[in-house]
């Protein structure tokens, strides 16, 4: 990639920062209006959900004249709302002064009459029954014996607990058990230090250990937690999980461990904190430097690009070996390996990648819980991958002209050799360049497999964006670092497109004469 080609790319990317900046900076005016002191003042307010929240239905109860906007996290929530996307949202008190404690520049109503329960879920079947029993008694000594106020004490508190959750050592431990764990849900799980932490997980630890059970954890939203539940790949969902009568038709929930009351929060312009320029030394602290977390960033990049390189190997075996079976001399494989391929095609086609992942994440290896996220990751995109080749591969070759075959064929050369030999090297040229551009494309696509618990690199930001609760420097940053590793690979790919181009061969590479 040429220099005077990426100038004005660079010069576009300093705008959006510029832009975003500004934005960041003149932000906290247009939050929600300074006189809120009722929640008679959301009546005809926009208001934030969580999809699949229990609030939904509360909010459209509370305020029928609202409109509603949807996000994925909680974190979302508290980020919008001191952006002035939304003028409220329904939480938890407990998830509220979590967030307040860390500085945001919010405020709260309690809303009457309304409070939420929260428990651990777990699958409705005999196996599910009999970890709610365990859970339930486990629950029931932690009360009895103080454990539980103490952890209250140290998770709900005003203080912000600054000390590592020591994960123990499972490995010796004879039942594996696999978990779901929404960590955007402080105080109940969130990463402190590139560990889980919280009331939740503190308690989950120690069940694990008094029961024996090998955890795995996911890092998934709560409702993909829940769905994973139902298929059966999960075995328990942690995260600030509220009991629901409709929720528990389709799920098992221990006892409840923490009762917290409703509140409305809203963004406070009268404790809002100096502008962004004021605090950005800090909020890069808090972004890269604090808890390591630039090293969290390092492992995502490397994720990252380990599904994409493997994807990209596999794909690319299982598409160039299956556009050689539809070109086979024996009828029979040739056209079973054209149907086939116009099927695969159409079926990649016509499906977004994010449901191929889904589909294979909670239907297809569902019940194999010792297959990885990542592995599952990296068959979804070879599949989709492995199309482009063999379709890309027939307009590459279709490019050659048939004069190539029937001279190398004059020349004494086999069907095979003139194929590897001759007509491959040429369309080559054809082929490469859109090569180079879809792996591009699939490296950027890959940051939807957080979806199925991959800790890539845009689940790292969400990650980080959900424990500062700051947009700018996670999203500025994951932007930039997938900008340099897509160029990076375009780079490299141009100078192999260089070094395959006919004119640039050296006299000794050229064939001649006749192979016997």
């Amino acid at each position: 990639m040429k220099p005077i080609k990426t100038l004005p790319l660079l010069l576009l990317l300093l705008g959006i920062i510029v832009g975003t900046f500004a934005g960041c900076a003149t932000s906290a005016s247009h939050g929600a209006p300074d006189s809120i002191t009722s929640l008679e003042d959301f009546k005809n307010a926009k208001l934030g959900v969580v999809t699949g929240s229990v609030y939904d239905g509360h909010s459209k109860a509370l305020f029928p004249n609202a409109k509603l906007a949807y996000y994925q996290t909680f974190a979302d929530l508290f980020q919008c709302v001191q952006q002035g996307k939304i003028d409220g949202f329904m939480a938890d008190e407990a998830n509220f002064n979590a967030v307040k404690r860390v500085g945001a520049d919010l405020s709260a109503l309690k809303v009457p009459d309304l409070c939420v329960e929260v428990g651990y879920g777990f699958q409705k079947n005999a196996r599910g029954e009999a970890l709610k029993a365990e859970m339930d008694a486990f629950l029931a000594a932690l009360k009895s014996d103080g454990t539980v106020d103490r952890l209250i004490e140290k998770w709900y508190g005003s203080a912000e607990p600054t000390q590592t959750l020591e994960k123990p050592d499972f490995s010796d431990n004879p039942t594996p058990i696999s978990i779901a764990i929404d960590s955007s849900r402080k105080p109940f799980v969130y990463m402190l230090n590139g560990s889980y932490a919280g009331f939740e997980a503190e308690i989950l630890y120690m069940f694990c250990e008094a029961y024996g059970y090998r955890p795995s954890f996911s890092g998934v939203p709560f409702a993909s937690g829940l769905a994973g539940l139902t298929s059966g790949r999960f075995d328990v969902v942690v995260g600030g999980l509220y009991i629901t009568d409709e929720r528990a038709q389709s799920v098992h929930f221990s006892e409840p461990h923490t009762y917290a009351d409703v509140v409305m929060v809203s963004y406070n312009a009268e404790e809002a904190s100096a502008s962004f320029f004021a605090n950005f030394k800090e909020n890069f602290e808090k972004t890269f430097i604090l808890e390591g977390r630039w090293k969290q960033i390092c492992k995502g990049i490397g994720t990252t690009m380990l599904i994409s390189a493997a994807s990209m190997v596999f794909g690319s075996l299982l598409g160039f070996l299956l556009y050689l079976l539809s070109k086979n001399s024996y009828k029979c494989i040739s056209s079973t390996a054209k149907a086939i391929g116009k099927v695969y095609a159409r079926i990649v086609a016509g499906t977004p990648i994010v449901v191929i992942l889904m589909i294979l994440f909670y239907v297809v290896f569902a019940k194999y819980k010792n297959v990885g996220s990542t592995v599952i990751a990296i068959v979804a995109f070879s599949f989709t991958f492995g199309s482009f080749v063999y379709r890309h591969m027939g307009v590459s070759v279709g490019s050659v002209e048939f004069g190539q075959t029937e001279a190398a064929y004059a020349l004494g050369y086999s069907k095979t050799k003139a194929f590897f030999k001759i007509v491959l090297p040429q369309a080559m040229t054809v082929f490469l360049p859109s090569f180079c551009s879809e792996v591009v494309s699939l490296i950027k696509a890959t940051a939807i497999v957080g979806y199925i618990a991959v800790s890539d690199l845009t689940k790292v930001g969400d990650i980080i964006r959900s424990n500062t609760f700051e947009a700018f420097f996670p999203l500025i940053s994951t932007a930039l670092i997938y900008f340099l590793l897509t160029w990076i690979v375009a780079s490299l790919f141009n100078i192999l497109k260089r070094k395959l181009e006919p004119k640039r061969r050296s006299e000794d590479v050229i064939l001649k004469g006749v192979e016997r």
